[in-house]
């Protein structure tokens, strides 16, 4: 929902946004379930779409996050629920992932990547995500060097963890702190609302919407609007916005099919997901036309599908026809 749910509202991160403010202990327990969720899917997505995106990196399976990112209310509550202090740490790992493996755990406080020192993030003054930005970008860094060397504080003890990455495509994931069904993808980012991720009846479904965003980043969608120069925003549904967002989004939309079913995931599931998100959230005859309707959805998930069958029928890889690739 490359524009329309952003009205409504790289490596694989992701962690509760700064604002969350207000949010208690509970409330950050529960953000963080959302957060395991989400990194789970997106991981396993990014992970099987590798031979699909030129860029494709190593990832690190895990999420960083710091006190300073939250609002001033919220942080007593963060540093109860998440034993916080002023050293960044690790939120959630990735079931199934190298650093899970590994031993690394969630709570984990960073002290050192491949050997030097991560400096503390004070939690003073407004919320600020820079902190936290640092550390991933040390951390990007240091991946490309596997294997990655990580010194952890754990139950007062300083731990070493060390493991070689999976790759995948980079993208970063993130949880929204929303009530609203947003979803959008911004050629680093792909986040989602903690709305959204509850909408989701199973985790096939998930991987619908997600692996839609992230065949927004592979495909690089949000370069080829700002190359021809496309409104988005309030002047989306104008002039030639409207057929070149609609464009993108049908195309995220089928690629979405091949990442979900690379990854292992029941596109079965995507026909009677549109159904239910775009009665919940759909305009129609109000559409402003850059995403197409419940019935179109449908329709062109259930095309994909078929096509994938026929290949897996045939016993040939789950490559996607060449317009859904990037251009190289």
């Amino acid at each position: 929902m490359f524009v329309r749910m952003l009205l409504a509202f790289a490596s694989l991160w992701l962690a509760v946004p700064a604002t969350a403010a207000g949010v208690d202990a509970a409330g950050l327990a529960a953000l963080q379930r959302l957060d395991s969720r989400l990194a789970e899917v997106g991981n396993r997505l990014a992970v099987a779409a590798a031979g699909l995106c030129a860029d494709a990196r190593p990832l690190p399976g895990f999420a960083v996050h710091a006190l300073k990112q939250y609002q001033p209310a919220a942080r007593a509550a963060a540093a109860e629920q998440f034993g916080l202090g002023d050293q960044p740490a690790v939120l959630a790992v990735v079931p199934g992932s190298a650093a899970e493996t590994a031993g690394l755990r969630a709570g984990d406080a960073i002290l050192a990547v491949d050997g030097a020192a991560v400096a503390p993030v004070p939690a003073k003054g407004r919320a600020d995500y820079a902190g936290v930005a640092a550390v991933e970008q040390r951390i990007e860094q240091a991946l490309a060097r596997p294997p990655l060397r990580l010194s952890v504080a754990r139950a007062g003890e300083a731990v070493a963890v060390a493991f070689a990455p999976d790759s995948g495509c980079p993208t970063r994931f993130q949880v929204l702190a929303s009530d609203g069904l947003k979803a959008s993808a911004d050629g680093t980012y792909v986040q989602i609302s903690a709305a959204l991720i509850q909408f989701a009846e199973s985790n096939d479904e998930l991987a619908i919407v997600v692996a839609h965003e992230l065949a927004h980043n592979i495909l690089r969608h949000r370069e080829t609007l700002d190359a021809q120069k496309v409104s988005r925003g309030m002047l989306a549904a104008f002039g030639k916005n409207r057929g070149r967002i609609r464009a993108t989004e049908r195309q995220a939309d089928r690629l979405a099919i091949w990442l979900a079913a690379r990854a292992g995931y029941a596109v079965a599931a995507a026909p009677g997901f549109w159904d239910r998100f775009e009665r919940r959230v759909g305009w129609g005859i109000l559409s402003d036309g850059t995403h197409d309707g419940r019935r179109e959805r449908m329709a062109a998930a259930e095309a994909e599908i078929a096509a994938v069958a026929a290949r897996r029928a045939a016993g040939l890889p789950l490559d996607p026809p060449a317009e859904l690739r990037p251009a190289q």
